[in-house]
């Protein structure tokens, strides 16, 4: 008899990251795979990512969605009660054996908080990292304890989940699904992708990814300014990517397009899909923001990165990442490091940590494999003190 397997996807950072795995569940003659999309995906503002993933994967309907998708914590708690409701609605029907969750998203709160009274297993991706600067801290910790089945990305992830009283056996390292076999990775036709983004790409030019530090929401309008500030002052053009959908995304949205009209070295885009944001890592001179994609992904590229401010702080960080404050100065001095040739060259056989260490076959494997039984929903809290 299949599995049926039932995927969360908040947005599109942790549906890129898992589509892998997405791709192999539903190849597999073993597995009926079932994905529930939140509302971001569906927010026009946010570039509308339902539509590309309905063209690959059978989509669990909505029956509605909101069109006013704001960037308010009050709107944001609507789409999560939204979420909430109508999932639960969903595992009635279907009754799936697994709920799968990915990261550390607010919406990801909704796997678990309907499979729990279901006695559903969850699996969660990802668990284990820390973010000090981020809300996300919160909940990728409360999901953990939530959950039954962990893939983490590093060992010393494991540890974490250790530490927070989960068993061992419960926990397997992966590394990051996404960057399974790059070493094939073609990028697209640089010239391809200037015509698609109708944006000139010969030219030498940053890539430039920033999210709302949402623990220090109150300096957002200072933060964004002298990035902008910075970004301006820099002689290399910029691709900006939009910010998750967290709370005060739509100030950052509204800086970008104020005060980085010029479109022969600006552009804005709202959307990229994975393809296309590897293949600009590629080609960019550096990675300017605060996204976990430059400490993830982006040393598979040798590609340096300049990471704004305490949004990542505690997370395991490799030798291509240049940490600086808010102030335009330093940014603009950490964007002189990542040009520097003598600390490119320190990159050029730099081995990325987060690289899986399984294939995505293997990893599929494991999902169908672990046991949905008592001893799996009977979770016990291992109380131990010392070197683990």
């Amino acid at each position: 008899m299949k599995k049926k397997i039932l995927v969360v996807s908040a947005g599109r950072s942790d549906y890129d990251r898992f589509y892998p795995i997405l791709n192999n569940l539903q190849k597999t003659k073993k597995a009926k795979l079932f994905i529930y999309l939140a509302q971001a995906h569906y927010s026009k503002t946010l570039g509308s990512t339902a539509n590309n993933i309905k063209k690959k994967f059978k989509v669990l309907k909505k029956s509605s969605t909101f069109s006013n998708f704001n960037d308010s914590s009050f709107q944001m708690i609507k789409n999560l009660c939204f979420d909430l409701n109508l999932l639960s609605v969903h595992v009635k029907k279907i009754k799936p054996d697994i709920i799968i969750v990915a990261g550390d998203r607010y919406e990801m709160l909704i796997g678990p908080l309907v499979a729990i009274p279901n006695n559903i297993p969850t699996f969660h991706f990802f668990g284990g990292a820390v973010t000090e600067g981020a809300i996300d801290e919160l909940i990728r910790h409360s999901i953990t304890k939530m959950s039954h089945y962990h893939f983490v990305l590093l060992n010393e992830y494991k540890k974490r989940l250790y530490q927070l009283g989960e068993e061992r056996w419960r926990v397997k390292s992966i590394g990051m699904p996404s960057l399974t076999d790059m070493k094939l990775f073609k990028p697209k036709n640089i010239v391809e992708l200037s015509g698609q983004l109708k944006f000139d790409l010969k030219k030498p030019f940053m890539l430039v990814t920033y999210h709302p530090a949402t623990l220090e929401l109150k300096k957002i309008n200072f933060q964004i300014n002298s990035l902008i500030r910075a970004i301006k002052k820099s002689s290399l053009n910029a691709v900006i990517t939009y910010p998750n959908a967290d709370p005060k995304f739509g100030v950052i949205v509204k800086a970008f397009k104020k005060k980085l009209q010029n479109k022969n070295k600006f552009i804005l885009v709202k959307s990229l899909g994975e393809k296309n944001y590897f293949s600009l890592m590629k080609y960019a001179k550096l990675m300017l923001g605060n996204s976990s994609s430059g400490i993830v992904e982006a040393p598979t590229f040798n590609l340096p990165v300049v990471n704004l401010g305490s949004r990542q702080d505690g997370k395991h960080k490799p030798k291509n990442v240049i940490n600086t404050g808010y102030s335009h100065r330093e940014i603009l001095k950490g964007i002189t490091k990542a040009l520097d040739n003598n600390f490119r060259r320190k990159l050029i056989n730099l081995k990325n940590p987060y690289e899986p260490k399984n294939n995505i076959k293997k990893i599929t494997n494991m999902i169908l494999n672990i046991k949905t039984d008592n001893k799996l929903l009977r979770k016990k809290f291992i109380n131990k003190i010392g070197k683990f």
